[in-house]
Protein backbone atom coordinates (compact mmCIF):
# COMPACT_ATOMS: atom_id res chain seq x y z
CA UNK A 1 0.00 0.00 0.00
CA UNK A 2 1.06 3.60 -0.60
CA UNK A 3 0.68 6.91 1.21
CA UNK A 4 0.09 9.78 -1.20
CA UNK A 5 1.27 13.34 -0.52
CA UNK A 6 -0.15 16.27 -2.45
CA UNK A 7 2.50 18.83 -3.38
CA UNK A 8 2.54 22.12 -5.25
CA UNK A 9 5.06 22.35 -8.12
CA UNK A 10 6.44 25.48 -6.41
CA UNK A 11 6.88 23.86 -2.98
CA UNK A 12 10.14 25.02 -1.41
CA UNK A 13 9.86 23.42 2.03
CA UNK A 14 7.97 20.62 3.76
CA UNK A 15 4.59 21.52 2.20
CA UNK A 16 3.10 22.45 5.57
CA UNK A 17 4.54 19.37 7.25
CA UNK A 18 3.00 16.89 4.82
CA UNK A 19 6.21 15.25 3.58
CA UNK A 20 7.65 14.71 7.04
CA UNK A 21 4.34 13.37 8.35
CA UNK A 22 3.94 11.02 5.39
CA UNK A 23 7.47 9.70 5.91
CA UNK A 24 6.67 9.19 9.59
CA UNK A 25 3.49 7.24 8.83
CA UNK A 26 5.10 5.26 6.02
CA UNK A 27 7.70 4.05 8.50
CA UNK A 28 5.11 3.28 11.19
CA UNK A 29 2.76 1.47 8.83
CA UNK A 30 5.32 -0.20 6.57
CA UNK A 31 4.03 1.51 3.43
CA UNK A 32 5.50 3.16 0.35
CA UNK A 33 5.43 6.91 -0.26
CA UNK A 34 4.26 8.67 -3.41
CA UNK A 35 4.37 12.40 -4.11
CA UNK A 36 1.68 13.79 -6.39
CA UNK A 37 2.54 17.12 -7.99
CA UNK A 38 -0.82 18.89 -8.20
CA UNK A 39 -1.28 20.79 -11.46
CA UNK A 40 -4.25 23.15 -11.85
CA UNK A 41 -4.94 25.78 -14.53
CA UNK A 42 -2.25 28.42 -14.35
CA UNK A 43 0.27 26.40 -12.32
CA UNK A 44 2.15 24.88 -15.28
CA UNK A 45 2.58 25.42 -19.02
CA UNK A 46 -0.06 23.87 -21.26
CA UNK A 47 2.52 21.70 -22.99
CA UNK A 48 3.16 19.64 -19.87
CA UNK A 49 5.23 19.67 -16.72
CA UNK A 50 8.04 17.55 -15.27
CA UNK A 51 6.88 14.86 -12.87
CA UNK A 52 9.41 16.03 -10.27
CA UNK A 53 9.99 19.82 -10.57
CA UNK A 54 13.50 20.69 -9.44
CA UNK A 55 12.46 22.96 -6.57
CA UNK A 56 9.90 20.53 -5.18
CA UNK A 57 12.28 17.61 -5.67
CA UNK A 58 14.92 19.37 -3.60
CA UNK A 59 12.40 20.14 -0.85
CA UNK A 60 11.29 16.51 -0.63
CA UNK A 61 14.84 15.15 -0.77
CA UNK A 62 15.83 17.44 2.08
CA UNK A 63 13.03 16.15 4.32
CA UNK A 64 13.60 12.50 3.47
CA UNK A 65 17.39 12.56 3.78
CA UNK A 66 18.51 9.96 6.28
CA UNK A 67 15.04 8.49 6.82
CA UNK A 68 15.45 5.46 4.57
CA UNK A 69 12.16 6.39 2.89
CA UNK A 70 12.17 6.89 -0.87
CA UNK A 71 9.42 8.66 -2.78
CA UNK A 72 8.11 7.97 -6.25
CA UNK A 73 6.67 10.87 -8.20
CA UNK A 74 3.59 11.42 -10.27
CA UNK A 75 1.64 14.41 -11.59
CA UNK A 76 -2.13 14.86 -11.26
CA UNK A 77 -4.28 17.45 -13.02
CA UNK A 78 -7.61 18.97 -12.12
CA UNK A 79 -9.63 22.14 -12.29
CA UNK A 80 -8.93 22.55 -8.57
CA UNK A 81 -6.49 21.14 -6.03
CA UNK A 82 -9.24 19.05 -4.45
CA UNK A 83 -10.32 17.60 -7.80
CA UNK A 84 -6.76 16.64 -8.71
CA UNK A 85 -6.16 15.01 -5.33
CA UNK A 86 -9.39 13.03 -5.53
CA UNK A 87 -8.29 11.66 -8.87
CA UNK A 88 -5.00 10.57 -7.32
CA UNK A 89 -6.68 9.13 -4.20
CA UNK A 90 -8.70 6.74 -6.36
CA UNK A 91 -5.64 5.01 -7.81
CA UNK A 92 -5.03 1.37 -6.92
CA UNK A 93 -3.05 0.78 -3.75
CA UNK A 94 -3.48 4.23 -2.18
CA UNK A 95 -4.19 3.87 1.55
CA UNK A 96 -4.40 7.54 2.60
CA UNK A 97 -3.79 11.07 1.34
CA UNK A 98 -1.50 13.31 3.42
CA UNK A 99 -1.85 17.08 3.16
CA UNK A 100 -0.17 20.08 4.74
CA UNK A 101 -1.90 22.58 6.95
CA UNK A 102 -3.63 25.60 5.38
CA UNK A 103 -2.17 28.93 6.55
CA UNK A 104 -5.40 29.66 8.49
CA UNK A 105 -5.42 26.13 10.03
CA UNK A 106 -8.89 25.56 8.58
CA UNK A 107 -8.03 22.33 6.80
CA UNK A 108 -10.52 23.40 4.13
CA UNK A 109 -8.80 21.59 1.26
CA UNK A 110 -8.44 18.45 3.36
CA UNK A 111 -12.15 18.54 4.21
CA UNK A 112 -13.09 18.96 0.54
CA UNK A 113 -10.96 15.97 -0.39
CA UNK A 114 -12.15 13.88 2.57
CA UNK A 115 -15.80 14.44 1.66
CA UNK A 116 -15.45 12.27 -1.46
CA UNK A 117 -12.17 10.45 -0.96
CA UNK A 118 -12.26 6.63 -0.98
CA UNK A 119 -9.41 6.66 1.59
CA UNK A 120 -8.72 8.62 4.79
CA UNK A 121 -7.16 12.08 4.59
CA UNK A 122 -4.37 12.95 7.03
CA UNK A 123 -3.82 16.61 7.90
CA UNK A 124 -0.45 17.77 9.23
CA UNK A 125 -0.54 19.57 12.55
CA UNK A 126 1.92 20.59 15.26
CA UNK A 127 5.18 18.67 15.69
CA UNK A 128 3.93 15.50 14.02
CA UNK A 129 5.96 16.04 10.86
CA UNK A 130 9.21 14.64 12.27
CA UNK A 131 9.93 11.63 9.99
CA UNK A 132 11.53 9.40 12.64
CA UNK A 133 8.89 10.00 15.32
CA UNK A 134 6.90 6.87 16.29
CA UNK A 135 3.12 6.92 16.66
CA UNK A 136 2.55 6.14 20.34
CA UNK A 137 -1.13 6.96 20.85
CA UNK A 138 -4.20 7.30 18.63
CA UNK A 139 -7.08 9.41 19.96
CA UNK A 140 -10.61 8.94 18.66
CA UNK A 141 -12.75 12.09 18.84
CA UNK A 142 -15.99 10.55 20.08
CA UNK A 143 -19.28 12.47 20.09
CA UNK A 144 -21.71 9.66 20.87
CA UNK A 145 -23.65 9.90 17.59
CA UNK A 146 -24.49 6.92 15.40
CA UNK A 147 -21.38 7.67 13.34
CA UNK A 148 -19.12 7.25 16.37
CA UNK A 149 -18.90 3.47 16.08
CA UNK A 150 -17.34 3.73 12.62
CA UNK A 151 -14.87 6.39 13.72
CA UNK A 152 -13.90 4.29 16.73
CA UNK A 153 -13.34 1.20 14.58
CA UNK A 154 -11.13 3.23 12.22
CA UNK A 155 -9.14 4.68 15.11
CA UNK A 156 -8.64 1.22 16.61
CA UNK A 157 -7.34 -0.11 13.31
CA UNK A 158 -4.91 2.81 12.97
CA UNK A 159 -3.71 2.20 16.53
CA UNK A 160 -3.19 -1.49 15.77
CA UNK A 161 -1.19 -0.75 12.62
CA UNK A 162 0.88 1.82 14.49
CA UNK A 163 1.55 -0.45 17.51
CA UNK A 164 0.11 2.43 19.54
CA UNK A 165 -2.31 2.73 22.43
CA UNK A 166 -5.91 3.84 21.85
CA UNK A 167 -7.64 6.73 23.58
CA UNK A 168 -11.30 7.76 23.31
CA UNK A 169 -11.90 11.45 24.02
CA UNK A 170 -15.02 13.59 24.01
CA UNK A 171 -14.98 17.38 24.08
CA UNK A 172 -17.42 20.04 25.25
CA UNK A 173 -17.57 23.82 25.64
CA UNK A 174 -18.61 25.02 29.09
CA UNK A 175 -20.87 27.82 27.85
CA UNK A 176 -23.72 26.34 25.76
CA UNK A 177 -25.58 28.83 23.61
CA UNK A 178 -28.80 27.99 25.45
CA UNK A 179 -27.44 29.45 28.72
CA UNK A 180 -27.17 33.27 28.72
CA UNK A 181 -23.72 34.54 29.76
CA UNK A 182 -25.23 36.54 32.63
CA UNK A 183 -26.39 33.32 34.32
CA UNK A 184 -22.77 32.45 35.08
CA UNK A 185 -20.56 29.39 34.95
CA UNK A 186 -21.93 27.87 38.17
CA UNK A 187 -25.27 27.21 36.47
CA UNK A 188 -23.53 25.55 33.56
CA UNK A 189 -21.63 22.98 35.61
CA UNK A 190 -24.61 20.64 36.21
CA UNK A 191 -25.30 20.63 32.47
CA UNK A 192 -21.70 19.74 31.64
CA UNK A 193 -21.56 17.19 34.46
CA UNK A 194 -24.69 15.42 33.23
CA UNK A 195 -23.46 15.37 29.64
CA UNK A 196 -20.05 14.14 30.76
CA UNK A 197 -21.57 11.23 32.65
CA UNK A 198 -23.75 10.28 29.71
CA UNK A 199 -20.97 10.45 27.12
CA UNK A 200 -18.58 8.52 29.39
CA UNK A 201 -21.10 5.69 29.62
CA UNK A 202 -21.57 5.79 25.85
CA UNK A 203 -17.80 5.54 25.40
CA UNK A 204 -17.65 2.46 27.63
CA UNK A 205 -20.55 0.81 25.82
CA UNK A 206 -19.01 1.44 22.39
CA UNK A 207 -15.68 -0.01 23.48
CA UNK A 208 -17.36 -3.08 24.96
CA UNK A 209 -19.40 -3.64 21.81
CA UNK A 210 -16.25 -3.70 19.67
CA UNK A 211 -14.21 -5.66 22.21
CA UNK A 212 -11.70 -2.84 22.66
CA UNK A 213 -9.74 -1.51 25.60
CA UNK A 214 -8.75 2.14 25.69
CA UNK A 215 -8.02 5.14 27.86
CA UNK A 216 -11.14 7.32 28.04
CA UNK A 217 -11.84 10.91 28.96
CA UNK A 218 -14.29 13.79 28.72
CA UNK A 219 -12.71 17.22 28.36
CA UNK A 220 -14.43 20.60 28.75
CA UNK A 221 -13.17 24.12 28.29
CA UNK A 222 -14.33 27.69 27.80
CA UNK A 223 -13.79 27.24 24.03
CA UNK A 224 -13.18 24.36 21.66
CA UNK A 225 -9.49 25.22 21.63
CA UNK A 226 -9.39 25.05 25.43
CA UNK A 227 -11.35 21.79 25.54
CA UNK A 228 -9.06 20.10 23.03
CA UNK A 229 -5.86 21.28 24.67
CA UNK A 230 -6.92 20.32 28.20
CA UNK A 231 -6.92 16.68 27.05
CA UNK A 232 -3.12 16.72 26.97
CA UNK A 233 -1.14 15.73 23.88
CA UNK A 234 2.32 14.40 23.14
CA UNK A 235 4.45 14.50 20.01
CA UNK A 236 3.59 10.85 19.34
CA UNK A 237 -0.17 11.42 19.11
CA UNK A 238 -2.56 11.13 16.18
CA UNK A 239 -6.16 12.33 16.28
CA UNK A 240 -8.94 10.57 14.35
CA UNK A 241 -12.12 12.47 13.47
CA UNK A 242 -15.06 11.44 11.30
CA UNK A 243 -17.56 13.01 8.95
CA UNK A 244 -20.76 11.89 7.28
CA UNK A 245 -20.44 10.92 3.58
CA UNK A 246 -22.77 12.57 1.12
CA UNK A 247 -23.37 15.69 3.18
CA UNK A 248 -22.84 19.19 1.82
CA UNK A 249 -19.24 20.30 2.28
CA UNK A 250 -20.02 22.85 4.97
CA UNK A 251 -21.84 20.20 7.01
CA UNK A 252 -19.41 17.33 6.35
CA UNK A 253 -17.66 17.47 9.70
CA UNK A 254 -20.26 19.46 11.62
CA UNK A 255 -19.60 22.44 13.85
CA UNK A 256 -18.32 20.34 16.76
CA UNK A 257 -15.87 18.13 14.90
CA UNK A 258 -14.78 20.91 12.57
CA UNK A 259 -13.86 23.01 15.61
CA UNK A 260 -11.97 20.09 17.15
CA UNK A 261 -10.06 19.59 13.92
CA UNK A 262 -9.10 23.28 13.78
CA UNK A 263 -7.92 23.23 17.41
CA UNK A 264 -5.94 19.98 17.18
CA UNK A 265 -2.23 20.39 18.06
CA UNK A 266 -1.37 17.02 16.47
CA UNK A 267 -1.88 15.43 13.04
CA UNK A 268 -5.49 14.49 12.34
CA UNK A 269 -6.86 11.60 10.30
CA UNK A 270 -10.25 12.37 8.71
CA UNK A 271 -12.28 9.24 8.03
CA UNK A 272 -15.68 8.88 6.41
CA UNK A 273 -17.86 7.31 9.07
Amino acid sequence: MTLLVGLSPEARDDAGGAIGLAARLAGAWGEDLAVAVVVTPGTAPDDGEPEAPAVAQAAVDGVLAGTGVAARWTAVRGRSVAEALLEAAGADGISAVVLGTDPDRSGRIAVRVARSSPVPVVLARGTGSSPGLPVTRVTCAFDGTTASAGVLAAAAEIARRSSATLRVASFAVRRPAAIPPEVGLDAEEPVIAEWSAQIAETQRAALAEQGLEAETGVHAGASWDDAVHVAGWTAGDLLVVGGTPGAATRFFLGDRVGAILAAAPVPAVIVRS
